[in-house]
Formats: C-alpha cells, sequence, structure tokens
C-alpha cells in the first residue's frame, strides 16, 4: 500500500517575521506617542505659564473686588432719579413722536437740498475756472471778439456761483436749523443718559476688563496645546531694547529682555500693596523705572540693564535670580528648583543692591538722580580716599585732591606723642574719622606682631618728622570760647564740621555733609594754639589744596573760635609720652626691607652700620610705602609712587573665580558677599593662613569701621564698576550739557557746597544747627536762569563784595576759585537750569509800563519784605528777601516776569507769594485789575488812565498778567538804577519752562 506524502511547508519570500515586525511597530509608534504627548505636556506646563494664568485669576479677583467697591461708590438715590428722569423723557420724546418724525422728514429733505445745491455750485465752479481759462486765452490771442464773449461767460457764471453759494448756505442753515430743533426735543433725554453714563463709567470699565479676563472657552481653546500657535492670551512677553547690546565674542548682539514673561505686572500701577507678592506685583518706584512715563520705560531699558541676570531666559533657575539670605534660598530650592549659574557672568543683583545697575549708565556722574543710597556711597569712597590705594578710572574719581591733609609741614602743628596715638588707632580720638585703622587687626595677632607693629608706627612718626618742615608760629591772642562757639555755630563753620566726641559716623547717614570737615573734638590735646589760630584765619596758607575756606574772620572771631576749639580737650591725650621702640622688631623688620634689594651678607653688615635713628627712619619710609600712606597724604619723598591697591574701575566684572576666598568658610560664594566683607572685614581673608605668611605678605587693608549702611552703599557702586559703566562713559556725549553738569557737580561736591546750601533738592545740612528756616543759606534751585553770569563771576571770586541778606549770620566764605572753577560752577547752573542764550537788558521802558509797575509794586507791598536800606534790628527774619537795589546788577532781566508771576513753578516752597493766581491750568488773573477801583487807589487810577487815555485801555493792561509782571520788573530794573524811561527796545524772549527745585526765595 503506498504511502500519502506531505507537501512541503510554504514560506514567505522574507527574511523576518512580519508578526515580530507589527509588534515591533506598534510598541514603537505609542512609544513615540508617548513621548510627543509628553513633549506637549511639558511645553504647556512651562511655569510662566502657570505664573501668567494665576496672575490671571488673580488680577480678574481684583477687578470683582474693585467692582464691589465701585458699586458701593455710586449713589443709589441719584441712580435711581436719573433713571426716572431718563424714563421721563423717553416718555415726552414718545408723546412727541408724530412732530420729531415731521422733524427728521424736514432734516432728510434739507439734507438732500444741500447735497444737490453743493453738487450744482461745484459744477459752476468748474465751469467758471473753465471760462476763465478761455478768457485769458482770447487776452494772450487778442481777439476783440472772443474777449467780449468770453467776458460775458466769465460774468454770468459768477453771478450763478453766487446765487448758488447762496442757495447752498441757505439750505445748510435749514438743516442746522432742524437738527438743533431735534437736538433741543431730546436735550432732557441727552443729559440724562451722560449724567447716568458718567455715573457709571467706573463701574463700565470695570466690566470691560473683567470681561477681557474671563476664562471662557476661547481661553482655553486659544492656549491649548498645539492651539497657541493663533493668538494665545500666554505667551512670551519680550522687547528688543534699542541701543543696548551684548559684547560676545566681540561681537554687538541685540539685548533681549523677557522679564516680564513672569512679573506681568512690573510696568502696571495697583498691584503696589502687601497682599501682592512677587512675581506679580507693581516696580516700587514707576515713577521712575518701568513704567510708560517714566524716565527708563520698559520698552527702552528692560529690567536686566539694571537688575542684571540672563535676559532671554525665562525660567526662575536659569534667569540668574539672587537670593539674600539661605533662608530664601531654601525657598526657592524648593518651591522653584533654583540653583545657582555657575556660569552667568551678571547674576540679577540683590534687591538691596539693585541701585549698583545705575553706573552702567550713569558712570559719569557724581551724582545719580534720585537715588536712594547710590550717591553717599561715591562721597564715602572719595571721603575714604579709596581711589588713593585702588585706580577708579570713571570721571568721578579722576582730578581729585588727595583725601588727607598734607604732612610735609606737620611738625608745626602737632607733637610727635599725638601723632603715634593717633596713627595707632585713629577713631578712639575722632570717632567719625575717615582715617582708618591699619594696625592691630585679626591677621596680626600671633607672636612678635603687636612688637613689629610698634616698630612700624614709631618708625612712621620718625620719617614724618625727619622729613617735615618746622613752621614757628606766634601764639594766638587771647579769645572768649562762648564768643567762638557762638561764631562757630553761626557763621557756616557747622555746615562742614561737628564738635562732639560722642558722635558716630552712622548717625549721619545718608547727609553726611556735616562730616565734610573733621570732628574737631579735642583739638586742644591736638594741635599747636598757634596753628591753629593760623588755620582758622587762612587755611590755604598752610595746605594750598585744602578745602577748606576762608570765612574772612575778623582777627577777633579767629581768636574767640581758636579759644573755642582749644577748650575741647582730653587730657589723657595730653600725658601722652612716646613708647618705646622694640629694638629687636625693629632690626628684624629693616633686615627684611634690606634683603629685597641687597644680598644676606650686605644686608646685615648695612643693618649694623646704621643708626638707631637711622633705622627706624628707614623702617617708617618702608611701612609708608608698604601701607599706601601716599594715597591719601602729601608727603616728602613719595611723590612719584603709585598705588598700592587693585584697580576697581571694572571690579563688578571680574570673575568669580578670580576672588580669593581662601578659608573663610562663612562667606557665600558671590561677588557681592566677598567685596562687602572684604569692605567690613578687610583682613578676614587670611584666616588660616597667618603661619605660612611672612608678616610682609598678610594683607594690608585698612579697617574703616564701616556700618552696615556704609558698606551697603559704598558696595552699590563697586558692584556697578563694571565693563558696561567703562564703555558707556566712553560714549557719553558731551554736547547735551552733561559734561557741565558733571564737572560743576563734582566741585560743589569738594567744596560741600550742600553743607549750607539746598542744591537739586539736596544738602541744607546746617539746619541742624541753624533752626531757623529764615536765617538758612538760600536755595540756589533756578540759579543759572536767575543770576546774570558775570555777577555770578565776579561774586564766586570775591562773595565780600556785596551783602544780599544782612540779617543772615552764615557768611558765604571765599574759596579762592580760580578762573576755571568758577566758569565750572556757572556752566553747571546754566545746564541746569536754563536754554535760552545771555540777552542784553533794555536800558528805557514805557512810561506808561514804569507808570503801572510802580502802582503795582506798592498795591503788593514788595517794599514790605524787599527792604531798600539797612535791615531794623530786630525785623522778622520770616518775611526778609534780598534788596531790589541789587536786581539790575544781579538778575536776568527776562527770568524776573516769569517769577513775578509764578514763583512757586521755579522754586517749590518758596516763601515768596503768588500774587496772580491761576484760575485755570495756564491762565492766571491779575488781582490789579480789582485793586484798582478801591477809594485808596483813587489817585494811581487817574494817574494811570491819563496816561493810557482811557479807562478801557488800562483795565485791558491790567489784566494782562505777563504785561503787567513785566511792567513790575522794569519798575524794579528803575529802582536798582538800571533803566530809564523811553521807548523800550523789542522785547526778549521769556524763559519757556521752569527746573523743578526745591524751597528759597530769590
Amino acid at each position: 500500500m503506498a504511502t500519502r506524502s506531505t507537501p512541503p511547508e510554504k514560506r514567505p519570500d522574507r527574511h523576518y517575521d512580519f508578526g515580530g515586525m507589527n509588534m515591533l511597530f506598534a510598541l514603537s509608534s505609542l512609544a513615540l506617542l508617548a513621548v510627543t504627548i509628553w513633549m506637549v505636556v511639558a511645553d504647556y506646563a512651562l511655569p510662566w505659564k502657570r505664573l501668567q494664568a494665576e496672575f490671571r485669576t488673580l488680577e480678574r479677583a481684583k477687578v470683582q473686588r474693585d467692582m464691589e467697591a465701585e458699586r458701593r461708590k455710586i449713589d443709589e438715590v441719584q441712580t435711581a432719579q436719573l433713571e426716572k428722569d431718563i424714563a421721563a423723557a423717553e416718555k415726552d420724546v414718545a408723546a412727541q413722536e408724530e412732530e420729531l418724525a415731521k422733524l427728521r422728514g424736514e432734516e432728510r429733505d434739507w439734507g438732500h437740498e444741500v447735497y444737490a445745491a453743493d453738487a450744482s455750485w461745484r459744477a459752476t465752479k468748474s465751469l467758471l475756472d473753465t471760462a476763465r481759462y478761455q478768457y485769458d486765452e482770447a487776452i494772450q490771442g487778442k481777439s476783440e471778439g472772443e474777449i467780449a464773449e468770453n467776458r460775458r461767460e466769465v460774468e454770468r457764471l459768477q453771478k450763478k456761483l453766487r446765487d448758488e453759494k447762496m442757495a447752498l448756505e441757505e439750505a445748510t442753515a435749514q438743516r442746522a436749523a432742524k437738527q438743533q430743533a431735534l437736538a433741543q426735543r431730546r436735550a432732557a433725554l441727552t443729559t440724562a443718559q451722560e449724567r447716568l453714563e458718567a455715573l457709571r463709567e467706573g463701574l463700565a470699565n470695570l466690566e470691560t476688563r473683567l470681561a477681557a479676563l474671563s476664562k471662557d472657552l476661547d481661553f482655553f481653546v486659544l492656549n491649548a496645546p498645539l492651539m497657541d500657535f493663533v493668538q494665545p492670551s500666554l505667551k512670551i512677553e519680550q522687547v528688543i531694547l534699542p541701543g543696548l547690546y551684548h559684547d560676545i565674542n566681540f561681537t554687538d548682539v541685540d539685548r533681549v529682555d523677557r522679564c516680564m514673561t513672569c512679573h506681568v505686572a512690573a510696568n502696571r500701577p495697583g498691584f503696589e500693596d502687601d497682599d501682592w507678592k512677587q512675581p506679580f506685583r507693581s516696580h516700587p518706584r514707576l515713577d521712575l523705572f518701568v513704567g510708560d512715563g517714566s524716565p527708563h520705560p520698559y520698552t527702552r531699558f528692560g529690567c536686566t540693564t539694571c537688575h542684571g541676570g540672563l535676559d532671554r531666559a525665562t525660567e526662575f533657575a536659569r534667569a540668574g535670580h539672587t537670593p539674600e539670605s539661605a533662608a530664601e534660598q531654601k525657598e526657592w530650592e524648593e518651591k522653584w528648583g533654583w540653583k545657582k549659574q555657575p556660569y552667568l557672568e551678571t547674576p540679577i543683583l540683590p534687591a538691596s543692591m539693585s541701585e549698583a545697575g545705575c553706573i552702567s549708565c550713569h558712570a559719569g556722574g557724581v551724582w545719580t538722580p534720585r537715588s536712594e543710597h547710590q550717591d553717599v556711597g561715591r562721597e564715602l569712597i572719595v571721603h575714604m580716599g579709596c581711589q588713593g590705594c585702588h585706580p577708579i578710572e570713571l570721571p568721578p574719581f579722576q582730578g581729585l585732591r588727595k583725601a588727607g591733609p598734607s604732612l610735609e609741614r606737620i611738625a608745626g602743628k602737632t607733637t610727635p606723642q599725638w601723632a603715634y596715638r593717633w596713627i595707632e588707632a585713629p577713631r578712639e580720638f575722632h570717632p567719625t574719622t575717615w582715617m582708618p585703622h591699619f594696625f592691630y587687626q585679626e591677621n596680626m595677632d600671633r607672636a612678635g606682631d603687636r612688637e613689629r607693629q610698634r616698630a612700624e608706627i614709631a618708625g612712621i612718626v620718625a620719617y614724618l618728622w625727619s622729613k617735615s618742615e618746622r613752621p614757628q608760629y606766634p601764639p594766638p591772642p587771647p579769645g572768649d570760647p562762648a564768643a567762638g562757639k557762638r561764631v562757630f555755630e553761626t557763621v557756616g563753620c557747622a555746615g562742614c564740621h561737628v564738635l562732639d566726641g560722642k558722635a558716630k559716623r552712622d548717625d549721619f547717614f545718608p547727609t553726611i555733609n556735616r562730616l565734610h570737615g573733621p570732628n574737631l573734638v579735642r583739638t586742644g590735646s591736638k594741635v599747636d594754639p598757634g596753628w591753629l589760630y593760623a588755620w582758622v584765619r587762612d587755611p590755604k596758607q598752610f595746605f594750598p589744596e585744602t578745602n577748606m575756606p576762608d570765612l574772612r574772620l575778623t582777627d577777633r572771631e579767629a581768636a574767640d573760635v581758636t579759644a573755642y576749639l582749644l577748650s575741647s580737650r582730653d587730657p589723657k591725650y595730653e600725658r601722652l609720652r612716646l613708647p618705646g621702640v622694640p629694638v629687636a622688631a625693629r632690626d628684624q623688620l629693616v633686615l627684611s626691607y634690606l634683603l629685597n634689594t641687597n644680598t644676606i651678607e650686605r644686608s646685615q653688615q648695612r643693618l649694623r652700620e646704621m643708626s638707631g635713628r637711622e633705622k627706624l627712619v628707614f623702617l617708617g619710609e618702608q611701612s609708608i610705602a608698604k601701607y599706601g600712606c601716599y594715597g591719601c597724604h602729601d608727603i616728602d619723598g613719595f611723590g612719584d609712587f603709585k598705588p598700592i591697591g587693585t584697580e576697581l574701575t571694572e571690579e563688578g566684572s571680574k570673575p568669580l573665580h578670580q576672588f580669593d576666598f581662601g578659608h573663610a568658610h562663612d562667606v557665600a560664594h558671590t561677588r557681592q558677599d566677598w567685596l562687602k566683607t572684604k569692605i567690613m572685614h578687610p583682613r578676614v581673608f587670611d584666616e588660616g593662613k597667618e603661619q605660612v605668611k611672612d608678616y610682609n605678605e598678610l594683607l594690608k587693608m585698612p579697617s574703616y569701621g564701616m556700618s552696615q549702611r556704609e558698606a551697603d552703599a559704598v558696595l552699590a557702586n563697586l558692584l556697578g564698576f563694571n565693563k558696561e559703566s567703562v564703555v558707556a562713559t566712553r560714549k557719553a556725549g558731551n554736547g547735551d550739557g552733561a559734561a557741565s553738569l558733571a564737572a560743576g557737580r563734582k566741585l560743589i561736591t569738594r567744596y560741600n557746597c550742600q553743607g549750607c546750601h539746598l542744591i537739586e533738592e539736596h544738602g541744607h545740612a546746617i539746619k541742624s544747627v541753624i533752626r531757623d528756616p529764615a536765617l538758612l543759606p538760600p536755595n540756589l534751585a533756578a540759579e543759572g536762569a536767575r543770576v546774570q553770569g558775570d555777577w555770578l563771576f565776579a561774586y564766586l571770586h570775591d562773595p565780600s563784595r556785596v551783602s544780599m541778606r544782612p540779617w543772615l549770620t552764615v557768611r558765604m566764605p571765599t574759596f579762592k576759585f580760580s578762573d576755571e572753577e568758577v566758569n565750572t560752577v556757572i556752566s553747571y547752573f546754566a545746564s541746569r537750569d536754563t536754554s535760552h542764550p545771555l540777552t542784553t537788558a533794555p536800558v528805557a521802558a514805557q512810561a506808561r509800563d514804569l507808570a503801572v509797575g510802580e502802582v503795582v509794586f506798592n498795591m503788593f507791598q514788595c517794599a514790605k519784605c524787599h527792604p531798600s536800606g539797612p535791615v531794623a534790628p530786630g525785623a522778622a527774619t520770616a518775611e526778609l528777601a534780598p534788596s531790589l537795589l541789587l536786581a539790575a546788577e544781579r538778575l536776568r532781566h527776562v527770568w524776573v516776569p516769569s517769577w513775578i508771576e509764578d514763583p512757586q513753578k521755579w522754586v517749590p516752597g518758596t516763601r515768596m507769594p503768588s500774587f496772580f493766581p491761576e484760575v485755570e491750568p495756564g491762565k492766571r488773573t491779575s488781582p490789579a485789575l480789582l485793586a484798582i477801583d478801591q477809594p485808596r487807589y483813587a489817585a494811581d487810577k487817574a494817574r494811570l488812565v491819563a496816561q493810557f487815555g482811557s479807562e478801557a485801555a488800562l483795565r485791558a493792561y491790567l489784566a494782562d498778567v505777563p504785561k503787567v509782571s513785566a511792567a513790575m520788573r522794569d519798575h524794579i530794573w528803575r529802582l536798582a538804577g538800571g533803566l530809564r524811561a523811553g521807548t523800550a527796545p523789542a522785547p526778549v524772549q521769556e524763559p519757556a519752562q521752569a527746573p523743578v527745585a526745591a524751597g528759597g526765595a530769590p
């Protein structure tokens, strides 16, 4: 029996398993779908989107609260009455509907008439233009027949055009009459509706805002994944900052700012109170920063220009936020996933240091307008003499005199005993001194260090006395300390000096003008009496570079002030004796310096050959060079020595890895923490290194004993000394007056003008001693617009030439300015206060102007406050103002009328009254127009009417405020001998706009 065979297995013609491949494709597709979904979800769930959505919800809740408040404000009774009025008016209108329909029809018909008449008139005008052209052509061809025919056609069309114009005007008038009649019929209804709308306007605006903030279907659809490309409400907010760039690999890259993607309310008012937390708060100073109407709008300056940070970042961690404390850092790490950005060169500055960003643009100025403490920091840097050791190649710190006094004649001023104790611990003698402590600091506490420092101090004193001139001063004449105290407190000394053994520098923060000069406590235990008397009489004869002016004291006053200052003594310092010199420490230090330039054998031989005095003087010379004393003081032998400190011009851009934190583990590794620690504890970074460093290798920066506020103010400048500030300084133009302003402010700061005067809303430091505002030196607001340049030039050279306010005890001192310095001050005032050119005052005026000026001058009783002669004893100083006899010589002719019209515009807070009240914005009224009718002015009125020819002409003149104020000016000029009656020349252009300043009188 035959067996049945099995057919062979059929195999598909492929090299893989089809089912397996299907499974693989299915799994990979699912994986791709999962990744795509994850990508979309991750992109949609970005933190900034969540923040914007959250703010939208919070803002909607705020608008709803505001709506409830607005509803409560609306007078329900008034609203109900208005609604009744509207209903009544609508009823009345409905009752007159037939008449209204008739009026509307007539108005519509007359509209058609207007259209037809206008079309006909335009057509005729076109034909007339053609006829005129043909008439001109006929005249050119000299054809008498054509000329006559064309002339008749022109005359016909002209008559027709006049008739049609009259018809058009009649139709237009009729239509307007019908429209007016309709409006009158609906007037009551329209008025009631407008009043109701006005009452509900605030609520309506809020309702519109609420509707825009709703989270309806449109919101979710437009912001949904894969749909937010259409018109999403949640989106990245960015601005490209014009003219601002990043230097990336020597290429300027446009600066783009995206901060408001998260800080959504930064440039919007209404989110300032404590209920709003970051990032949903308004900027705290919208009037100055970020606000659309501020000098630094967000669209031009952004946020990172001042605050730093990665401008294109939209993630909290990548933006470079800097926590203020460890607690804040921990909170950020938990809430936002914050981590330090090691490669970001410009992290966001802490909020307390935000003013450092101002220097990026304002590096060339001495003052930063409206800064809170940055200006104080610059003054502290100059007073403490930081630029003496650390070069700072920025304009405010260049061309300055040294911070300390010259020591080239120190032997004529004080004793070696006092100098030793002073160098050892300056703040123990003068608690407010700017002189730092160099010795007995935290890194100099090893065995033998104390003896080495004593030797160095003794050496410095020995060197100074070996090089010093030794002038001899005769003893001062006897003086009265009580009288000297009165002189000290009244003539102006207190604007720069205090005499207080308990005072601290921080007590005067931020207004440090009274610390411009030294605290004069214990002066009697410090200086030679003859030297002090000579110094008070003329400081520049001892130190030509001194900032102290000459107060032109009489011999009696100088003797009294000397006696008063010498009465402040401390017997402890008067009993001082020079301590013995540690010989071993001295020789050890001398040998270490000799070894720098000699062999060991030669150094030891040279040491044996030197006498004890020579060793001490040599050690003093080397110590002065080591500590950089010549950076603040003129010292014989150190005229061409270079500063010993690190240059600080770009310290704010210095990479973090270049800061040596050493073993100071308590210091956070940030640029600002290192700098602040260095300012307050300059030797702390030697911690753990004392045993491996030689004595002369230890850190040398002295301790200034800064308070927290002082350190923060200095730090706000150091962080701003960066590459951007250097570039901004180089690019700054000089054609807009910026250079004149900067130079003037620099000079004003150097000579402490704000110690007595109020300048740019700052100053009057002397008011802590002179309590009566009427006795304060004048506010110098509007000085450039107010005072003639040539008068100011002469006055600054010699203030004694005239006494403008003889009732003041404060004395304008003689600074002995050079011509260049005086011109710097004049240019500063001119750049700040006026933009119009110098003008020559007229020498003649209309007789009637002078007559009106005299009458109004007496009417306003101007002479009551502006005395023309000596001030009577016991006169009320609060009512006194400068004599007007100086006006023609001193004041600018074009400025005076503007001042008379509105003194507050020029100097807000001035005691000068405004005689011409403002009845509406930009419009003032003259009280002289009403006053002239009073019986006591009858004679004056009659005289003026005779001058003007009629009472109507006089009244028209008195109603014109600019004319009246100019007439008063002319009368004042005649009083001062600068004007005569006659025909006046053409008027000079008046100042267009007053600057904003504060306090004072002209």
